[in-house]
């Protein structure tokens, strides 16, 4: 099957609060539209694309730092989902959930391959360093971001997984290499890093999870 795939214009797009408000609004895929996709109509595959991308770049911008990436990551998200639409079950969840699946996997996957190409001098850098709490509350969906990622990395990795795409630690261990275990131990320390660094009324997990799942 044929389909387009967008090429030079994914960093023009600029993921607000309001963008992804929106695009969760939107972003009940109608089956016609599948359907014409699976035709290989490149009209239909553009407005799926328009359709989901405030969503989906969220995904990606959530589990990869550098923005440099993103643009590769979500042309192959993309072709990813073109070529394995054939496969979507619509009684078995959302389009949406079932794309934004596709896009955590292809963003760790890829982060992993590049973090494997580093060398290990960043092993210190983000671990305790004197970060002063701060409110959540009236913070931007990239500001969030922006604090958290300052969180040991290895813990921040389990964290949205887990707690934000809704992973279990047995998917999360598979797709970081790591045990079940090691990642449940992950996860409560990142929760106790996140206790400790962003402050809120009556804060707990699912504050966070609002904001950067809007």
């Amino acid at each position: 099957m044929n389909f387009w795939i967008p090429k030079g214009v994914l960093l023009k797009y600029s993921s607000t609060s309001r963008d992804l408000k929106a695009s969760r609004m939107k972003t009940t895929v109608p089956d016609y539209l599948i359907q014409r996709c699976l035709k290989g109509e490149r009209k239909a595959q553009r407005e799926l694309y328009d359709l989901t991308l405030p969503y989906l770049r969220a995904v990606v911008q959530r589990h990869l730092y550098n923005n440099q990436e993103w643009n590769d990551v979500l042309q192959e998200i993309y072709l990813r989902i073109f070529r394995s639409l054939f496969s979507f079950d619509s009684e078995q969840g959302t389009f949406l959930n079932w794309s934004s699946r596709i896009a955590v996997n292809t963003s760790i996957t890829y982060g992993v391959k590049m973090a494997s190409k580093e060398t290990t001098t960043l092993i210190v850098e983000h671990h305790e360093s004197a970060v002063k709490p701060i409110a959540i509350n009236n913070l931007m969906v990239e500001q969030i971001l922006q604090e958290m990622r300052k969180m040991p990395k290895d813990f921040y990795q389990v964290f949205m997984l887990v707690s934000i795409e809704g992973f279990t630690h047995i998917e999360t261990s598979e797709l970081l290499g790591i045990s079940s275990d090691l990642s449940r131990q992950r996860l409560s320390r990142a929760k106790l890093w996140v206790r400790k660094h962003l402050l809120a009324v009556e804060f707990n997990e699912q504050n966070i999870r609002q904001k950067l799942k809007v």
